[in-house]
């Protein structure tokens, strides 16, 4: 999305229809380092792009691309041993098997989680544990 992101972070496709939250992934993944492959809005789009730019990393999906649930990009990138995250509002209680291992993010997702989740960014990682810290002390 941003034409001056850094070409050296992972690349991390984002697959989501809503335009507003799409954009505000994309810039927030951008500005955690990460490349965006997309956003795209459909499932066809995606699988699209999945086979268009081979240097992807992972990727963050909602599970439902206009009416299309997004399982069997989610197969492709397990086959390809690459790393999702489900970001979405619904539960994962109707989650396939094959994915009820698979990485969630409540909607609206931070995609620092997402990248620690996904492991391709080590500050990513160490910004997430420093947000539960900081969560847990303003808990107690």
């Amino acid at each position: 999305m941003n034409p001056e992101a850094s070409p050296i972070g992972p690349k991390v496709l984002v697959a989501e229809e809503d335009y507003l939250q799409a954009s505000a992934m994309a810039r927030s993944l951008e500005a955690a380092g990460a490349r965006v492959a997309g956003p795209v809005a459909t499932l066809a789009a995606a699988l699209r792009m999945l086979e268009r730019e081979a240097d992807i990393a992972g990727a963050v999906l909602d599970l439902e691309l206009h009416g299309e649930q997004v399982f069997p990009l989610a197969a492709i990138l397990q086959r390809k041993g690459l790393p999702f995250v489900f970001a979405s509002a619904r539960p994962t209680a109707g989650l396939p098997s094959a994915f009820r291992d698979a990485h969630w993010l409540p909607k609206p997702a931070s995609m620092e989680q997402a990248m620690a989740l996904l492991g391709v960014n080590e500050t990513s990682s160490r910004m997430i544990a420093m947000d539960v810290t900081v969560r847990n002390l303003l808990a107690a």
